[in-house]
């Protein structure tokens, strides 16, 4: 079967013309759309520029700022900024308790690998027949680990998506944030990590046709063999565009099928004894059969082209469904016949960050929808469960199967454990069972990486996973382009989390000549960075700086102390999100617990005067250990927005209720003693960087159990009344002004007792404060003794708590001396499991080095027979050569010669015949 292409357009668009007729009159021609390749003979000379810039070092040491001489290595950034943000990040939980978003009951996402019928039996057969061209371009494991399905608990996928930010590509929980790198997904998956750039296009003709200098085609072969099944197919199933996977399953693959579709036990409390999956044993392949050999004699395959063209049409069917199912997941793709083909004919391709592009991108997409089951998203999450299985510990059971990604031990049906909507979030949102060290460099001792091409494909995969930079996909008219940001979440590499600055630039597309740099510059080698590798340790989780804590506790705020609850009452009982911002007519707007609402003008007026009194100059600054030139600033205006209701509970419970304490006063003076007194409790409630009005940040107190914020009719503050003047005979000014002394010092006190009943036992005000609230007391003429020693014996009390609670911290729970046991057997069963195999495979090497010495022993022997023999070969060769020389030194008989002798011989004869009439006697 002989096909011809074509390069011509369809409108605008240019498109590859398929023909069975070499003139082009085919009426069931294939028309599929060309679009400029990235890579390859007919792609743009791009050229290289490095963005983000690369950095000499991506490692470094700062100074402990937990109170010990201690150093700490931190892991640093090149296309972030210096300065944090204050303000919290968007994620769907918040969104979901803010009525903006809701999950419609169900989740549901395409892109999960699924059951195709006969591709399990097509990829025995294929993996049996060519391993050894999968393990030239170490692919493998990767496509081995399609073999299995991947089960997911869907409370537990809802509460991950709940607290996957789309601001930071990272899963923000309690202790902080995590995510998923490259170097996970090739320890899980075993995707490589380097190679050419994924470029996933239709070639046009003169690429599938032409040939280079060297009489060499662009290119392999196999490639058209992939057209020309796409084109028979299309003809033969009279589908003008798509090709199902099903349909090209069974075209490629004519032999029997053993495996059926697995189903969901019924009941998900008890481990099914089954996985419904392949046992994952490869058995040896016999010869061809008559109808598996059927496919090639219908392509008119050329011999020496079967195994390649065979694996390359499985690669195809695999980048569609397993790697990138980004779209049309049960339909082919043409562009994947470049990439295949290109794979069997010994290519390789970085695949990891790719697909972590594409994972990114979905969680995205589910995270900033209104109903997330309806987002539309597509992409690989299989990987996502399996991530989540490997450091959550999510699955009840796992198996070992023989192969390299980690990820088969986390497959089969009914495996994962079951979640209700609270033990779900918990789980995810508190993250006490994240294993931080599961796919760490396990090295009990400290190395530096020096990329100069001496670290191995190992070490450099390690080292690239540890920068930051761009992730980069193009798969036809999609180009992709996130963040990735690996010092967010630098614990997982053994590093000291610090505080993380955000992006200079958020790119989430770009131009092909953008794809290609940002992946030449992820995936850059010989750049002589360094970069330090801590030893391995099962206390990555702990590795976390003093400011971070801090700055995390604030810009998470309640998110983590009351948001599990709510987000587990709304997955119970889901509403229908608000389509709109803007309040429907006759009612109200539905406003975030979470964001802070706008201040009343009297908060805003006694925040201002607060900041403009003696110590309103001071800020509260965050900077980044990485960077000195830029701190981060926050100014307390900015820190901290004190609402209407929060000035009155700080003047005291009875200042709306009860009868003022100015009643009778002028209202004018009456104005001014309300002034001078906000004064005063603004400069008593100053944050400082140890105050617990700082953690509120805007939005809320942290560390508080009490409930979120319900929206309540704000009150008006109360005009003080005015009265008739009196007579001046009854006035009593003394009396008034002792009245109105005693009762702002109460009110001051009200205000310094107040504060500390509303603060934990936790927190404890600076002591500074406290005396400026007896001194404003002494100021009305009122002795403070009586307060001060209630206030100071609280306040030595709390300080002793304090510093039991630090001292008895320090020693380990038993919840958490359970989990290291937990984690250090896990870690001794690896050990254990691969000391076994490096025995057995120790076992083997010494039998094998039998083998070799016997083998030595007869390669001598027929060395020393070969040498005697030798010696006498040479005498025979030399004894050869000296009669060469003498034959070759030989006078040569010629014509001349034989001339002469020949009128010798007649002269001779006449003279024979002239003796007889010879007389010889006179």
């Amino acid at each position: 079967m002989t096909l011809f292409f074509k390069d011509s357009k369809i409108g605008e668009e240019s498109a590859l013309f398929i023909y069975r007729k070499k003139d082009g009159k085919d009426a069931k021609a294939t028309t599929l759309i060309v679009r400029p390749p990235i890579i390859g003979r007919f792609s743009e000379k791009w050229g290289r520029n490095s963005y983000p810039l690369n950095l000499p070092k991506w490692s470094q040491i700062v100074p402990s700022d937990g109170g010990s001489n201690l150093e700490t290595t931190i892991l640093l950034a090149s296309h972030h900024k210096n300065v944090a943000r204050s303000k919290p990040y968007n994620t769907l939980g918040r969104e979901m308790i803010a009525k903006r978003a809701d999950w419609d009951f169900s989740f549901s996402v395409n892109g999960g690998f699924s059951y195709f019928s006969l591709y399990w039996d097509w990829l025995e057969d294929v993996l049996s027949r060519c391993k050894h061209l999968l393990d030239v371009t170490h692919l493998y494991s990767a496509v081995f680990a399609s073999l299995f399905t991947y089960d997911y608990d869907e409370n537990l996928m809802k509460a991950f998506c709940e607290c996957w930010s789309p601001s930071t590509n990272t899963l923000h929980t309690s202790i902080g944030e995590i995510s998923i790198t490259p170097w996970d997904l090739s320890i899980l998956g075993g995707l490589p990590c380097t190679g050419a750039f994924y470029d996933e296009v239709v070639p046009n003709a003169q690429e599938l046709d032409g040939i280079n200098d060297q009489g060499r085609p662009y290119l392999p072969y196999s490639c058209r063999y992939l057209f020309l099944a796409y084109h028979h197919l299309q003809n033969r199933l009279k589908k003008q565009g798509k090709v199902s996977v099903r349909d090209w399953i069974t075209f490629w693959y004519r032999g029997t099928s053993k495996y059926s579709a697995p189903r969901k036990p019924a009941r998900r409390t008890t481990i099914p004894k089954y996985s419904q999956n392949p046992s994952g044993e490869i058995k040896d392949h016999g010869p061809w059969l008559d109808k598996e050999h059927g496919v090639f004699v219908d392509l008119q395959v050329e011999g020496d082209l079967k195994e390649e063209t065979y694996l390359s049409a499985l690669l195809s069917c695999w980048l569609c469904i397993f790697v990138f199912p980004i779209k049309d997941q049960n339909n082919i793709r043409p562009g994947t016949f470049k990439i295949a083909s290109s794979i069997a004919n010994g290519r390789s391709f970085g695949l990891a960050s790719p697909v972590l592009a594409s994972i990114y991108r979905g969680l995205n997409t589910i995270s900033s929808s209104s109903t997330p089951s309806k987002s539309g998203a597509s992409f690989a999450i299989h990987y996502v469960y399996a991530w989540v299985g490997h450091f959550f510990r999510s699955n009840r059971l796992t198996h070992d199967k023989p192969s390299d990604a980690l990820m088969t031990k986390y497959s089969g049906v009914g495996y994962v454990s079951p979640f209700n909507e609270f033990s779900a979030r918990k789980h995810i949102r508190n993250a006490t069972n994240f294993l931080w060290h599961r796919t760490a460099f396990k090295k009990n001792y400290d190395q530096t990486f020096i990329d100069n091409n001496h670290l191995s494909v190992q070490k450099f995969d390690y080292f690239m996973s540890l920068r930051s930079g761009y992730l980069s996909l193009r798969c036809e008219d999609q180009h992709i382009v996130e963040a990735y940001s690996p010092h967010r979440f630098s614990r997982g590499f053994g590093f000291y989390q610090d505080i993380p600055g955000d992006l200079k630039e958020e790119i989430h597309t770009g131009s092909l000549k953008d794809l290609c740099q940002f992946y030449q510059s992820f995936t850059c080698c010989n750049t002589d960075s360094k970069i330090f590798i801590p030893a391995f340790a099962t206390d990555f989780g702990s590795r976390v700086r003093h400011s971070y804590k801090q700055w995390w506790e604030r810009v998470c705020g309640n998110d983590f102390t009351k948001g599990t609850d709510l987000l587990a009452d709304i997955a119970s009982f889901p509403v229908k999100p608000l389509t709109s911002n803007k309040p429907q007519k006759g009612k109200r707007e539905l406003q975030d617990p979470y964001i802070p609402q706008p201040l009343s003008a009297f908060a805003r007026r006694r925040l201002e005067d607060g900041n403009h009194s003696k110590d309103s100059s001071q800020h509260n600054e965050v900077t980044c250990s990485q960077g000195t030139k830029s701190p981060f600033v926050v100014p307390v205006r900015d820190a901290i927005k004190i609402s209407e209701e929060e000035v009155c509970n700080d003047l005291g419970s009875n200042w709306r209720h009860s009868k003022s304490p100015m009643e009778g006063v002028d209202p004018e003076n009456s104005i001014n003693h309300a002034h001078l007194f906000a004064n005063s409790e603004s400069s008593i409630s100053k944050p400082s960087a140890k105050s617990s009005d700082l953690r509120r940040c805007k939005f809320a107190d942290v560390g508080t159990s009490s409930k979120f914020p319900i929206e309540t009719e704000r009150s008006p503050l109360p005009f003080l009344q005015s009265t008739k003047p009196p007579e001046v005979s009854v006035f009593q000014a003394k009396a008034h002004i002792s009245s109105v002394r005693r009762k702002g010092a109460s009110m001051l006190g009200d205000v310094l007792l107040n504060r500390l009943s509303n603060l934990s036992v936790d927190t404890i005000l600076p002591q500074a404060e406290v005396h400026e609230i007896y001194s404003g007391v002494e100021s009305f003429g009122v002795d403070p003794q009586h307060l001060r020693e209630n206030v100071d014996k609280y306040c030595e009390g709390i300080a002793d708590y304090l510093k039991m609670k630090e001292s008895l911290n320090k020693r380990p729970s038993p919840v958490i001396l359970s989990q290291r046991q937990t984690e250090v057997e896990f870690l001794l069963s690896e050990a254990s499991q691969k000391k076994a195999s490096l025995k057995t495979e120790l076992d083997a090497v010494k039998l094998r080095m039998v083998d070799l010495k016997t083998e030595l022993v007869q390669l001598e022997l027929s060395l020393s027979q070969i040498e005697t023999h030798q010696v006498e070969q040479d005498n025979v060769v030399q004894d050869l050569e000296e009669q060469l020389e003498e034959v070759k030194s030989a006078p040569v008989l010629e014509d001349q010669d034989i001339e002469a002798l020949e009128k010798i011989r007649i002269l001779l004869e006449d003279n024979r015949s002239s003796l007889k009439d010879l007389k010889w006697m006179s």
